[in-house]
This record gives structure tokens, sequence and C-alpha cells, in this order.
């Protein structure tokens, strides 16, 4: 006989009683089986992290003690040094996010939170285009990472990157394994191979990464009132523990005491796919923390630089101009003709201004 779910009315009651704000509702993944629920909760913690989730019991039924007054998750002022919002969805009127996605039932949660935060870092810092189209495929890199957590996913990701959707469309057949990737997959990462990840449970280092650059990667422990999140400001009033799952961050907010965050599950669950959810709440912040994904160099971009020269080549007429900006390498191929204008701005300035398009410098200006 399978499980038995807790009713809506009793998750409604226990908000009330509570004093929570959000409101429940059927949802896309509210009516499926206890066992199809569990099946798309796929995250498997760490060792160290399942410890923590122990010590907190946040796999135990809800008691008095684990219960956190809102006053005491609302910050009294914002961060240092950090603003007491931000939503990547509206930095200036201008949306960063891809669109949200359905998971469905095929348990692939971790390359679901993963990709959907990479193609919004890769719209903000590599394109730095809000409208360009980044569609990634969480069929490769759930299939060829092999991993159920973020730490292997974004491994994965730094020594490999990730091909596009139509490479390797979602979901994957029954039998599909990583080998039934496009077979010129690896000449369609484009610029997804980052350059490394780190992982912070520090509050304010994880707000300042959202700031400085971009979405996060996080981890959530899952109850039954969680799949009926319809709107509001999400904390766990009723229900049992489910499992895990890895979701993105886009933002938080200090006067409603929340982060703001990403899911896949489709739009007919949660505000239009997204939710928010109260500090403190659900591990988020002692069990998990956030990884943050440092991606590749920008494309398009402008800095002073830091370093110039140019290269010669005793065989050929052809020259490059080197300069180091925006913390990478950028080059022009100029001739014979264009040294001595070049040559004589950098002797002239104090310091050059660089533009950029792939690497390749379109533009420098010499400041006295």
């Amino acid at each position: 006989m399978g499980e038995e779910k807790i009713s809506l009315e009793t998750i409604r009651a226990s908000i009330k009683e509570r004093g929570a704000e959000w409101q429940a509702a059927r949802t896309s993944v509210s009516e499926l089986s206890v066992e199809e629920q569990k099946s798309i909760l796929t995250l498997i913690p760490t060792r160290q992290e399942l410890q923590m989730v122990s010590k907190l019991d946040l796999d135990k039924p809800l008691g008095a003690p684990r219960r956190v007054s809102r006053e005491s998750r609302i910050p009294k002022s914002g961060s240092v040094g950090l603003p007491t919002s931000i939503d990547w969805r509206n930095v200036n009127g201008v949306n960063w996010a891809t669109p949200i996605k359905d998971e469905g039932i095929y348990a692939a949660c971790v390359a679901f939170g993963t990709l959907g935060a990479l193609e919004s870092l890769l719209k903000i810092r590599v394109y730095q285009d809000p409208n360009v189209t980044i569609d990634l495929s969480e069929a490769h890199l759930h299939l060829c990472s092999g991993g159920g957590h973020m730490n292997v996913c974004c491994d994965y990701l730094k020594n490999n990157g990730v091909p596009d959707e139509a490479c390797f469309p979602y979901p994957p057949e029954t039998a599909m394994t990583c080998a039934d990737t496009c077979s010129d997959w690896r000449n369609r990462i484009d610029h997804t191979k980052i350059l490394g990840w780190t992982n912070t449970k520090d509050v304010n280092t994880m707000k300042t990464n959202l700031v400085n650059n971009g979405p996060q990667i996080t981890g959530v422990a899952i109850y039954d009132d969680f799949l009926r999140y319809e709107s509001g400001i999400y904390e766990h009033v009723a229900g049992r523990f489910l499992g895990y799952e890895c979701v993105g961050v886009f933002g938080y907010d200090d006067s409603d005491g929340c982060w703001i965050c990403k899911n896949h599950w489709g739009t007919r669950w949660g505000e239009s796919g997204w939710f928010r959810i109260a500090y403190g709440e659900c591990g988020i912040q002692d069990v998990f923390g956030m990884w943050n994904m440092q991606t590749p160099p920008a494309l398009k971009g402008s800095d002073y630089a830091q370093y110039l020269l140019v290269d010669y080549s005793f065989t050929s007429t052809t020259r490059t101009l080197w300069a180091y900006a925006g913390n990478a390498w950028r080059y022009k191929v100029i001739g014979d003709a264009e040294v001595a204008g070049i040559a004589k701005v950098l002797m002239e300035s104090s310091k050059v201004y660089v533009w950029w398009d792939e690497n390749q410098i379109t533009a420098i200006r010499g400041f006295k």
C-alpha cells in the first residue's frame, strides 16, 4: 500500500496556526504518488551534510524546538557593503533568467539546478547580453557526470563543459547513456567549461557572490508541504520529510528575510516555477551553503590594461598587440603600418583602456 499524503486542508490549517506567510494549493507535483514525488528528489548529500542534517533533526517530524521565529530570521540591517536585496530576474529592469523547465519524474534535479544557474551566469558574465538564447543539456550533465551532488556536477563542468540541449534532448530514453550524446558535443560546449567553483556556508559570502557574480546553487530539504507551495515566503509547517533537491538561487531580500530561488517543476508549481524561502529554512544555510561557479572571461567587454606588449615575428610583416585586461589576455593582429601609431599611444599614455569582442581587441584609448 502506498504512503498516505498530507491533505491540503491540513497544510492550510498549519500555515494559519503558525502564522506563516505563504499559500498552499494543488500543483504540478502535489498530485503525484508519494513514490513519484520521492523519485524527483535525487540530490544525495555528502557524509558531512548528512551529519548536519541529523544534528538539526531536519529529517525528523516538525517539532516546537525547531521553530525559528520570523523576527529572528530577518536581519536588523543589511549585510555591510551589500544591497538589502537583489533579484537577477529584475536588475535595473533587465531579466537575466532563462525559462523555467520541467524535470518530470526522470530524476535529474542536480543537473537542472546547476544548469539553471549556469545559463544565467553565462548571460551575465560571458555574453553580457540578457537576450542571448542559452539552453544547455541536462541529460548530458546528468548521465555523463554520474553525480547526484553539486560537487560532482561542478567538477564535470570544470573538466568538460556541457553541450546545448539539441545535442542531447531531455528526457533521455530509459536505456540511454552518456554515449548517446551527439558525436560532435565537444565542439558544442561554447563557453560552458567553468574555471572553478567554491562552496560557502557563510551568509555574507553567499550574498556577496549573488551580488558580484550572479545566481548560485544550493540544496534544500523537502517536505510534504513544499510540494503544495503556491506563493509567498515558504517555511516548513507540516508533513513528512521526503528527500533533497538542488535548486538555483537568484537573489535575496532582507526586508522579507528570504532567498529567491528557481525550481524545475514547471510553471504550474510555485510562483510560475519560482519560490521564496525564509532564511534559516530547510538546510540551505546550515547544511548545504551555496556553490559559486566561476565562468570564463567576458566575450565582449572593456577594462584598463594591466600589461601591454607587441609581439614581433621575424618571418612575417604582421604583428600581434597583446593586452591583459579583464583578467585575461586580449589580442589584435596588426600590420607594420599600425605599429607606429600604437607605439605613440603607449608612449604618451599613463594608462590604456581596451575594448574586446571574444578576446580580440576592437579598440584602445590612451589616457595621460
